[in-house]
């Protein structure tokens, strides 16, 4: 036998591939279309956290508008310190954002 197909395998080639390959189209849209979803508005702790890491030249709506965008909130590290983990309840902070424990935040105006 010169051929390469053993008896009843099928042709990967023709309509079982175009049938994967649909399948795989449907699967994946639905995911687009929630990746382009609005994301919930965020709870008062993390609006808490945000306030304190807002720079002094943007506005408050400006900000959290902004942080709304998964975009910016890959870019933008919340930094928080242990006195506010000590106020604020941590396991209530939003976990689409990024946060990096620090000893104490920066004057705003010095580096």
């Amino acid at each position: 036998m010169g051929s390469n197909q053993r008896n009843g395998a099928r042709d990967t080639n023709g309509a079982m591939s175009k049938k994967r390959y649909l399948l795989g189209l449907v699967m994946v849209l639905p995911l687009l279309v929630l990746a382009q979803a609005p994301s919930a508005p965020f709870n008062p702790p993390t609006l808490a956290v945000l306030e304190v890491n807002r720079p002094a030249h943007i506005e408050k709506a400006t900000w959290l508008a902004m942080m709304q965008d998964p975009v910016h909130r890959s870019l933008y590290p919340l930094r928080v310190t242990q006195a506010m983990l000590d106020t604020l309840d941590g396991r209530l902070l939003d976990n689409r954002l990024r946060y990096e424990l620090v000893r104490a935040l920066a004057k705003p105006g010095k580096p």
